[in-house]
Order: C-alpha cells, then sequence, then structure tokens
C-alpha cells in the first residue's frame, strides 16, 4: 500500500531534475506540501534506489543523472505515420498504483470507444505487478511500465500465444536498436543472457463467447540502480538496456516504435492466430531440450524436457508418462 510520500516522489524528481540544487523549503513550497512529507519521500527515493539524488548541506537537493521524462506527442511521433498515431490514446500519469489495475478498473468506461486504442503509462508504480502475484520493481525513469486496452472481437479462449506474440513485437523493436541474441522464455518473459530483461502481464475481460478486452502490460528495463537489482536478484537475475548497450535509449522513442509494432501485430494475430507466428517464435526461444519444472497453478509440478510448442501457443513436455502439452496461463517454469 503507497504512502502519501509516494505520491511526491516524481513532483520532487521533475524539480531535482534540471541538475540544480533546491532547498527543502524550496521544495515545500513548490509542491504545497510539508517538509516531513517532502522528507519522508527523499528518504523513500533513496532508501529504495528510485533515482540519484544527492544532498549538499546549505544548498539542497538534486538529480544526479537527468530524467528524460516521457511525453506523448514525442512517443507519438515515433510511432510512425499519422494513420497509425491517431489509433492510440495515451495518458502519461506520475504514480500510479498498477497500470494494469487502473486499465481494469477502467473498461466499462472505455466501451463505447473501441476505435482507439487506450495506452497507461507510467514514471512511477507503487503496486507495479507481475505474473503470480509477483511485485515488479522499478524506479523513476529507469523502466517502462505500461499498459494497454485492445478489443478482439474473439471469446478470450481463441487468445492462447497472444502473450508470445506480444513477446515476438518486444525482441522485433530492440531488433531497431541492434539489440540482438534476445531469447523468449515462455509464456512471457524476454531473456538476455538467461537475465529477465522485460516481462508481460495479460489480463482478459468478456463475454464467454466474444467479444473480449485484453489489458496488455509490459515491463522493460532500461537503467536501473544497484539497489533495485540487489532486491529483484534475490529472487531471479535480471538485466537493463543500459547494461547491454552501454547506451541511455530515450524510453519515448522505445515506446512510440513498440506501439507502431504492437499495432501490426495484434492485428495480424486476430486474424491468423498464433499458428502464423509460431516460427518466428520458436527462432527466439530459449530452454527447448532443456529439463524444467513446470510448476501449475494448483502448485502441481511436472518435470521434463521442452520439446517446442503447438499452434494454440501450449507448450510440449516430455515427461515419464509422455509427451504433455500445457497452456499459457499461471504456470511457472524454471531450468531443473
Amino acid at each position: 500500500m503507497s504512502s502519501s510520500a509516494d505520491w511526491f516522489i516524481v513532483p520532487i524528481l521533475r524539480i531535482l531534475s534540471d541538475g540544480n540544487y533546491c532547498s527543502l523549503s524550496s521544495l515545500t513550497s513548490q509542491l504545497y506540501s510539508t517538509p516531513t512529507i517532502i522528507s519522508n519521500a527523499i528518504e523513500v527515493i533513496d532508501r529504495d534506489g528510485l533515482a540519484d539524488v544527492a544532498k549538499l548541506d546549505g544548498l539542497g537537493y538534486r538529480c544526479c543523472s537527468p530524467i528524460v521524462w516521457l511525453d506523448p506527442c514525442v512517443i507519438l511521433h515515433f510511432a510512425g505515420s499519422a494513420s497509425i498515431s491517431l489509433h492510440f490514446a495515451i495518458h502519461i500519469v506520475d504514480t500510479i498504483e498498477s497500470t494494469n489495475a487502473f486499465l481494469l478498473s477502467k473498461i466499462n468506461d472505455y466501451q463505447c470507444s473501441n476505435d482507439r486504442v487506450t495506452v497507461v503509462a507510467a514514471e512511477f508504480q507503487t503496486g507495479g505487478r507481475g505474473r503470480l502475484g509477483r511485485k515488479w520493481y522499478t524506479g523513476v525513469g529507469d523502466s517502462l511500465t505500461f499498459s494497454l486496452r485492445w478489443y478482439f472481437m474473439k471469446d478470450a479462449s481463441k487468445l492462447a500465444g497472444l502473450s508470445l506474440v506480444i513477446g515476438i513485437a518486444i525482441i522485433r523493436v530492440l531488433k531497431l536498436f541492434s539489440i540482438e541474441y534476445v531469447n523468449l522464455k515462455w509464456p512471457n518473459d524476454v531473456l538476455f543472457n538467461s537475465q529477465k530483461l522485460a516481462g508481460i502481464l495479460i489480463e482478459l475481460r468478456g463475454n464467454v463467447t466474444g467479444p473480449c478486452f485484453a489489458i496488455i502490460g509490459i515491463g522493460i528495463n532500461f537503467e536501473l540502480s544497484d539497489k533495485i537489482k540487489a532486491i529483484v536478484n534475490q529472487d531471479q537475475n535480471i538485466t537493463d538496456l543500459f547494461a547491454i548497450t552501454g547506451k541511455k535509449i530515450d524510453r519515448n522513442i522505445f515506446l512510440g516504435f513498440l506501439l507502431a509494432e504492437l499495432y501490426g501485430i495484434l492485428q495480424d494475430f486476430e486474424q491468423s492466430g498464433f499458428s502464423s507466428f509460431k516460427q518466428e517464435w520458436l527462432s527466439y526461444q530459449c530452454y527447448d531440450g532443456n529439463f524444467v519444472k513446470l510448476t501449475l497453478p494448483d502448485s502441481t509440478v511436472i518435470e521434463g524436457i521442452v520439446a517446442g510448442i503447438n499452434d494454440d501457443g501450449s507448450i510440449n513436455l516430455i515427461t515419464s508418462s509422455g509427451e504433455k502439452s500445457f497452456n499459457v496461463g499461471d504456470i511457472s517454469i524454471r531450468l531443473k
């Protein structure tokens, strides 16, 4: 649960990101808050590694590294042609609990405007979510965390393999930035050198016979602080784009390219399903031929050797009792 101080984190960093020192009293005055709340927010920034803020007695605080803030106009510019960009309604929020949770709560508000794809991107999430209830850790300006709402005429049962297709879209855009040798881990992780670079969370809502809405959440690590890496690496190894390339990649440009790619790939997916993407996904896959442990939603553990995927996106395992297939869902897969 977020505190009152959390909602001042991004406004504070917006003031400090010009690189100039700003006193506590000036921050308090500009943000119409109290010294206690502002001090608590700065303490959280430092404690959790949300940004690199320096303090100098007599002068105050400043950001040591500039933050490139998300800008809808820049994002839409890099989404490409006007015909594509006009299909998106982009909302940038400073602080939110979860972009996925927000869009899920607002589905009914948007049902009359299915001609536009609603996108919500956050500078900071207080309760970002991954699959299986895991928390998604980010700082401010160091990651790209957003969700989009896509309207499908089909029912949810026809959308198997959707998360796999989203992974393909991410890899296609990474290649535009000359980032190669990236792999996809079934069903929703993007890996580089066996370290997690990006994740996908899809939540479906709608009628049994269709149509339905897909809330597609994507998180991509751009330049995480050492503190955040230390927290996450206790559970799984992660990496980011700066560690891979040594370059600071503008999140606005990347998101523009990715939205354009998603728009095309989701249209194709609705028409032809996952089967037409199967071979491309297999070219990026990891774990094929490896012995893995797969944990089902009811905590049942299945062990076996990965033997590719099917046209519906389900994974095949060669187990002690024969070859079996498992559908995309709340399933955890780990190397044995």
